[in-house]
């Protein structure tokens, strides 16, 4: 059994790679999980050669034995990978309906695609996972789009963690084109959806999230103990969010008048009903408040209702509960919002992301811009 190790530059770092020829005579290269500074010294260097022999050997005899029966189990597949690694980290630094969605989209993957060792798969088998998906299983194709996009940022992340030496899903090539459905509300049609819900709690959700940019599973999960009403901003923790980071919402004039109405319904609400809130206390209790009991709305409940009061007023169905963010955002920036801080408040990775999403805007729209010249 011969091999060679060798450093490749990556990621500002060197990483050792150990290439070989597998028992059909095929060159591979795989990693050693070894890494070097670009900036080191000979004894760093020597240090780093000799943990990857060790661990190139042992790289080589498991890829070797990939065909034999006998030592088959000890190659991580897909699906030990996902349970074991994966998901755990998934459910550290994404919201729980983020990390729900993934499995989904993984488990139909694997249902389709089988469960193989990591290196096994490549763009063959998401073809074919959409077409079933699509004309067996009948599922739309935005649906898919997103389940294609799950898939691919678990390899991504197997790839960045150096368990596979190629990443077989770059590229877009592989997704449905489906024109976007996404817009934001015209101003009659929020008149008309502000009037129709007026004196209601659902009411008072819907503004809520279009004078803030909530989400709608944030809406509904967020607790008075992260309102804070001097400094008049909303703390959404890592797990609430989609990114998995905290972000802090401020609350303009409009939204803070919402919240102090909710705030008054809550009051009112432990005052009439003592025995609901004895071991309740008002910090722990949720934000929408149902109407009777003590409890939360869920996700899809708030959701219903938005659907209920749309259909009554007369609204297209593409508009949906989302569409108040969207709304938000564009009015944010068509009112002379900074792209920048748009981004923190909506939890964008990078202004980048919100800009493609939200910039409408022309040239013609910055002639304010050239006035300064004069």
């Amino acid at each position: 059994m011969t091999y060679k190790i060798y450093p490749f530059r990556r990621d500002n770092v060197y990483r050792y790679y150990v290439r070989f020829e597998d028992e059909h005579g095929e060159e591979r290269n795989l990693s050693t999980g070894v890494t070097l500074p670009l900036r080191h010294t000979n004894k760093q260097r020597k240090e780093a050669e000799k943990k990857a022999q060790k661990a190139a050997k042992k790289r080589v005899l498991k890829a070797m034995g990939m065909h034999n029966p006998a030592v088959r189990q000890q190659i991580q597949t897909l699906r030990e990978f996902l349970d074991t690694t994966y998901y755990p980290y998934l459910k550290t630094n994404r919201a729980q309906s983020t990390v729900t969605s993934y499995q989904i989209a993984h488990r139909e993957f694997l249902r389709i695609c089988g469960n193989r060792p990591l290196e096994a798969y490549n763009k063959t088998h998401l073809n074919d996972y959409k077409i079933q998906r699509y004309n067996k299983d009948g599922i739309k194709k935005t649906t898919i789009n997103i389940e294609l996009r799950s898939i691919k940022a678990a390899f991504s992340w197997v790839y960045k963690q150096d368990y596979i030496t190629h990443f077989a899903f770059k590229g877009q090539e592989y997704m449905f084109d489906v024109p976007s459905t996404r817009r934001e509300f015209k101003d009659y049609e929020l008149k008309r959806l502000f009037k129709q819900t007026e004196g209601k709690m659902i009411g008072l959700a819907i503004r809520l999230a279009y004078y803030t940019g909530l989400r709608v599973g944030e809406l509904a999960e967020t607790r008075w103990r992260m309102v804070n009403v001097e400094q008049r901003y909303i703390h959404l923790p890592g797990k609430l969010t989609k990114s998995g980071k905290h972000r802090q919402v401020p609350l303009s004039s409009k939204a803070f008048n919402i919240v102090k109405i909710l705030e008054h319904v809550l009051k009112s609400k432990r005052s009439q009903y003592p025995k609901w809130f004895k071991n309740k206390p008002f910090e722990e209790c949720y934000l929408l408040q149902k109407e009777r009991g003590i409890g939360k709305y869920q996700t899809r409940s708030v959701q219903d209702m938005f659907r209920k009061e749309m259909n009554k007023a007369g609204l297209p169905k593409e508009l949906k509960f989302h569409c108040l963010r969207h709304s938000f955002a564009t009015n944010c920036l068509e009112n002379g919002g900074n792209m920048y801080g748009l981004s923190k408040i909506m939890g964008h990775s990078t202004p980048q992301v919100t800009s493609d999403f939200y910039d409408h805007t022309t040239a013609l729209n910055y002639r304010s811009v050239v006035e300064l010249l004069c």
